[in-house]
């Protein structure tokens, strides 16, 4: 299904050097939605993380003691079972908080024991399409390592979708969510298309498309970016790659 459409990708890259003068993209100036400031004053700080997850498959070193170290795998459960510890809980961690929850189970038994947690089968790295498209949801990274292929990655956008309204949601360096509108000047879907090719991607990027309504569309905008449990954990589960930082600005 989704090969005629990539097809039409392509012929479409070949028609660029014509179209250059009738479209453009002002992703070096993005229109930005940033977070309340009741937002960034209360909680709302987050980090890129590998969390574990059920078929993880850990190495897990006690340092001078390879009678406790061992390769696991976590279980449906959330679980890995070790010598004299038992099972532990390590969904939902990083390998480092991991490590340390080995680590402290081990020291009713070991004296001062240095435990590393490293992840043998690292699941790959996603983006996230969500709004009105075919197959919203997750992508894989390496197919769609521009905006144009990750919406043809996720069946296109819907009939009701504006063409204009598109927009790329990321992390910034401080750890805020922020969402990038991206504009284009041509009109109709190949200048959609050739406007999102010129956007690549990072690790754990959303890419959102909503119906027709620019005032709409701002506040849809905001559910995933001052709401992120919300719409933003929906969206990511169970392919969670930000982790919030419980923080409280002082």
């Amino acid at each position: 299904m989704t090969r005629p459409r990539t097809s039409l990708l392509t012929a479409l890259m070949l028609l660029i050097p014509i179209l250059l003068g009738a479209c453009s993209t002002s992703m070096t100036a993005p229109q930005s939605i940033a977070a309340l400031p009741e937002v960034i004053r209360s909680t709302a700080r987050y980090e890129r993380a590998y969390l574990l997850g059920p078929g993880d498959q850990l190495e897990i070193m006690v340092d001078r003691m390879p009678e406790l170290s061992r390769s696991a795998t976590v279980r449906a459960d959330g679980m890995v079972t070790l010598p004299r510890s038992g099972d532990i809980a390590v969904a939902g961690l990083t390998p480092m908080a991991a490590a340390a929850a080995v680590r402290q189970r081990l020291l009713a038994r070991v004296r001062d024991p240095q435990v590393s947690v490293a992840v043998a089968n690292p699941r790959e790295t996603k983006i996230f399409v969500a709004g009105e498209v075919n197959r919203p949801g997750a992508v894989p990274l390496r197919d769609a390592p521009t905006a144009a292929q990750a919406l043809i990655m996720a069946g296109d956008a819907g009939k009701s979708a504006a063409l204009s309204n598109v927009a790329l949601i990321r992390l910034d360096a401080d750890g805020r969510l922020n969402a990038h509108i991206l504009r284009n000047d041509a009109r109709g879907h190949a200048g959609l298309l050739l406007t999102l090719q010129n956007v690549p991607l990072q690790p754990g990027d959303i890419i959102v498309v909503q119906e027709s309504g620019g005032a709409r569309f701002a506040r849809f905008l905001q559910t995933y970016v001052n709401a992120p449990l919300g719409g933003l954990t929906q969206l990511m589960a169970p392919y969670v790659q930000l982790r919030l930082l419980q923080e409280i600005d002082r």
